[in-house]
């Protein structure tokens, strides 16, 4: 009678490997994310585009708009099915974020990180005295020294001259040499590196010194650092007229020549500044001049309009030109020639020096 063999015992199930947790450097690994339209504002210290920011923790970038995306970023200006993605990507319930929130999202943690200063600056002709540039740090958590040391973060260094300025950049150098591992950045990438994009829907508060902050990132940074020192250094009363759609208002030279400017700002972003002989303030060039912010960050310092609805507006001013209105300047210069003959009730909104000296 033959021998039963016995029943080979059955292979024991294999456990399925645990998924794997995110890298810390790819927590965004397996994610995936789309992006439409181009952004406005972009820091230079990535190194890479919105897109690069995202492939580079780990996202998998896609133009696909299905049930499967973490995320789908829209930037501020136009771009390629930009309009058809956003209906969609709402009707689908996907996670959107807008361009501001994007970047605050991939901003650069500096807190706890110490920050000293070379140089004079365009943003702050005042240098540290004025108090902007330290709370500019400050709010995006850093820490500010005047020691110029190994345990530096970083070394931002301004486009102007300025006391110990090479001194204090050579001191660094050989700092790093020895083994330092401090950046040293320039004005226009300190800026980018501290601005702040708190969207209203995180709860964020816009403040004067997160106001001019952001406001860096949409005009010229020279111009902007004139008006604030035109600002510093004398009173002006500002002859304005506010309601939903436009801005307008007159604003003198600071050259002591008397001569006034009428300069306008729309809530779409169109601008311009004109003479009382209706020529083009010779200072637009293409962009938003000295006398327009003179008149936004003035009222926007007094409250006289609200610090999101001049930022709004600023933007939208970005990457436009000039425009001529000739009508509405004309009525203005004619309103304030009323209004200094005592014919006109058009009470001006005054500023004063010391409310940006420390700001």
């Amino acid at each position: 009678m033959p021998t039963k063999t016995a029943a080979k015992p059955r292979p024991k199930p294999r456990a399925k490997p645990n998924k794997p947790a995110p890298r810390l450097d790819r927590p965004w690994a397996g994610q995936r994310w789309a992006f439409f339209g181009e952004f406005a504002v972009w820091p230079a210290y990535h190194g890479t585009s919105p897109e690069g920011v995202a492939a580079r923790r780990g996202a998998l970038v896609t133009d696909v708009l299905d049930e499967r995306l973490a995320c789908v970023v829209f930037g501020d200006h136009r771009g390629t099915g930009r309009s058809e993605a956003r209906k969609k990507a709402g009707k689908l319930g996907l996670k959107i974020l807008d361009e501001a929130a994007y970047r605050e999202l991939v901003r650069i943690d500096l807190t706890g990180k110490r920050f000293a200063f070379a140089g004079g600056f365009d943003c702050s002709p005042a240098g540290l005295d004025d108090g902007l540039l330290a709370k500019m740090v400050t709010a995006a958590g850093g820490e500010v020294t005047t020691d110029i040391d190994g345990k530096l973060d970083y070394l931002v260094i301004g486009n102007r001259r300025g006391e110990k300025k090479i001194a204090n950049i050579n001191k660094m150098k050989k700092l790093i040499e020895a083994g330092a591992t401090t950046a040293m950045i320039e004005e226009e990438a300190f800026l980018d590196l501290v601005r702040l994009d708190r969207p209203a829907s995180a709860g964020g508060e816009l403040d004067f010194a997160g106001f001019i902050s952001q406001l860096y990132g949409h005009v010229d940074k020279a111009k902007l650092g004139r008006a604030l020192d035109m600002l510093r250094k004398d009173r002006f009363q500002l002859y304005t007229k506010l309601d939903g759609e436009h801005l307008v208002g007159v604003v003198r030279s600071q050259s002591g020549s008397g001569n006034v400017y009428a300069s306008w700002l729309s809530s779409e972003g169109h601008y311009g500044c004109a003479q009382p002989d209706l020529e083009d303030c010779m200072g637009l060039q293409g962009t938003t001049c000295k006398h327009l912010m003179v008149l936004v960050v003035g009222l926007a310092r007094t409250g006289q309009i609200a610090l999101p609805q001049a930022l709004h507006w600023m933007q939208a001013a970005s990457g436009k030109g000039p425009r001529k209105n000739n009508q509405l300047c004309a009525e203005t210069f004619i309103q304030y020639k009323g209004a200094e003959a005592g014919e006109v009730d058009w009470r001006p909104t005054e500023t004063i020096p010391e409310d940006f000296y420390a700001v």
